[in-house]
């Protein structure tokens, strides 16, 4: 790279590092997947090897790819213990995204061009707002844009080695097969990264042994972790199996038909197109900018094109293999996130139909370059707005973080379940198990195994689900409407099979969150149904511990408990 390249790259890291910071939360995230990635990296970093750690049964893990726990473990074995200290890994993702995205785009554009297409990639709202949570996102984007980019240099110095019995360098190769096989191990929606650099290899320049070695270096390790899961059994669920499901949440619903295929694509597509790519590049599905996307996605359309027709490589072939999956697959997974791997692909092919169109019409270099700054000015502006107005929520998260602890954010309804995990952790006796909502959440501030509960009503169905799953106890919370629900029926049907152990806030609008006992079979308690509602009694053995203020931290409130253990 030239001396101003290096210039521009060390300017877009900063603003980028700027970007960040101004969005960061220290706090986790409400879902199980952060909590999830924690736990596999413990074990990881544990020796326990890639296991199902939250789960009472201990589990091989068969659905997410390793990478990403596989760079947590690292960062544990580095020194990080707590929710803010693990999310450098997120953060440096961010930065290697946007590197990547320049060096791509630079080949592709020039170094102008290039820097703007990386800016306007570190602006997206997405990027922004996954660069703080402990998911798998940013990585894959990381390792998407540094492959695109060295299989780019690859093929270029193929191409330029093309005089007789000329090959390219060995050294190319093999970085290409291991940020190929970084990306499609990351997610397991990388996987159209590998067929298109196999694919480009084998179509235009018949570079067999090239192709080969992309395939049996992506495609060796893909087989085994396919094997593996299938001998391990489902796990926690596999993504090749969901993905044939009329809806992976509610698998009783059986297989999906041509029919229900045909109706995701068409959800699929109204739902990327009006929502999930608007967001992800501007940050509003606003009618304004779904024309604005749309004459982007035009533009896109006829860059890619033109790149197909003249030298189709890795990208040309990545974009509708990854574009197609994505539009396939059932309607409920779709999101932003999953869109984010196109922003950059859409500003590359869109700037360079954009310049192919002004080149036709004989618009001079500097007027050429002041219409394209323009054009980039427009999709930059929503974005920095909605960066603003993240940068003021996300000042008001922490002062309430500050004052609550990590999970005030929340809700005081996750602050409870938090604080009666924590509790769970050092009271509930060794080999404890528990039947609750989140049971990534409540295992990574516990160290005590559990599955979420039955969404059944059904007579006896968590009962029965507790007495597999060897959980003797039940966590009542109310994270939603579920356990209210489906713990509430197990309690009408026979509340004298239950006890209160302890019992978490109570002092707003939410109901406390309490740890019941199951008792064993031939054992009852004073739990009584009223025409109030279910009175619960007080295990034997001493009075249930009711902690009302929930939101009190301590000095170590901020450190993962697990991760102490």
């Amino acid at each position: 790279m030239t001396r101003r390249s290096w210039l521009l790259l060390a300017i877009l890291l900063l603003l980028e590092g700027v970007l960040v910071a101004g969005v960061f939360l220290p706090s986790p995230h409400s879902g199980g997947d952060n909590a999830g990635y924690v736990a596999l990296a413990q074990a990881l970093a544990g020796g326990e090897g890639y296991t199902e750690v939250w789960d009472p049964a201990r589990p091989p893990h068969t659905k997410y790819p390793p990478v990403f726990p596989l760079l947590l473990a690292f960062a544990l074995a580095a020194g990080a213990a707590g929710w803010a200290s693990l999310k450098a890994v997120p953060v440096v993702a961010a930065l290697a995204a946007v590197a990547g995205v320049f060096l791509w785009a630079r080949r592709r554009l020039g170094e102008g061009a290039g820097f703007a297409v990386a800016l306007l990639t570190g602006l997206s709202p997405s990027l922004l707002y996954h660069a703080h949570w402990l998911l798998s996102d940013v990585p894959f984007l990381a390792f998407t844009a540094l492959a695109l980019w060295q299989l780019e240099a690859f093929t270029r110095e193929a191409d330029e080695r093309d005089a007789p019995g000329g090959r390219p360098g060995r050294a190319a190769l093999a970085l290409s097969v291991v940020l190929v096989a970084l990306a499609a191990f990351t997610r397991t929606a990388g996987l159209p990264l590998a067929v298109a650099a196999v694919g480009a290899c084998a179509w235009r320049r018949r570079r067999w042994r090239e192709a080969a070695a992309l395939g049996v270096g992506v495609g060796v390790p893909a087989l085994l972790w396919a094997l593996r899961g299938r001998v391990a059994g489902p796990g926690e669920g596999r993504y090749g199996s969901e993905f044939f499901l009329r809806d992976p949440y509610q698998p009783d619903l059986g297989a999906a038909g041509v029919a229900d295929f045909a109706v995701r694509v068409g959800e699929n597509l109204t739902g990327y197109g009006l929502r999930f790519l608007p967001e992800t590049l501007l940050g509003s599905a606003s009618p304004a900018l779904v024309g604005l996307l749309l004459a982007v996605l035009a533009l896109a359309l006829a860059g890619w094109v033109r790149a197909l027709r003249r030298s189709p490589g890795a990208a040309e072939l990545f974009v509708p293999l990854y574009a197609g999956l994505i539009v396939l697959w059932p309607a409920v997974w779709s999101g932003d996130r999953f869109a984010l791997p196109l922003v950059p692909l859409l500003l590359v092919y869109g700037a360079e139909a954009a310049h192919a169109l002004l080149e036709r019409r004989r618009v001079g270099a500097g007027p050429r370059r002041a219409l394209l700054a323009g054009a980039a000015l427009l999709v930059a502006l929503p974005a920095l707005g909605d960066w603003v107005r993240a940068r003021d929520g996300a000042a008001r998260c922490r002062g309430a973080l500050a004052v609550a602890g990590p999970w005030a954010c929340g809700g005081l309804a996750l602050v409870d379940f938090a604080a009666a995990a924590r509790w769970a952790g050092e009271h509930l006796p060794p080999g404890s198990a528990a039947l609750v909502r989140k049971p990534r959440i409540w295992y990574a501030e516990s160290g005590v195994p559990a599955r979420t509960y039955p969404f059944s009503e059904a007579s006896g169905a968590l009962v029965a689900e507790a007495r597999r799953a060897g959980a003797e106890y039940v966590v009542l919370d109310y994270l939603g409407g579920q356990g209210a629900r489906f713990v509430g029926a197990a309690l009408a049907e026979a509340p004298e099979a239950f006890c209160e152990v302890a019992r978490f806030g109570g002092a707003g609008d939410v109901p406390a969150t309490r740890i019941l006992r199951l008792l064993p079979p031939g054992e009852t308690s004073a739990s009584r149904r009223t025409a109030e509602g279910i009175v619960l009694a007080e295990c034997a053995g001493g009075p249930s511990v009711r902690i009302r203020d929930t939101t009190a931290t301590g000095p170590d409130g901020w450190r993962i408990p697990i991760l102490g253990h």
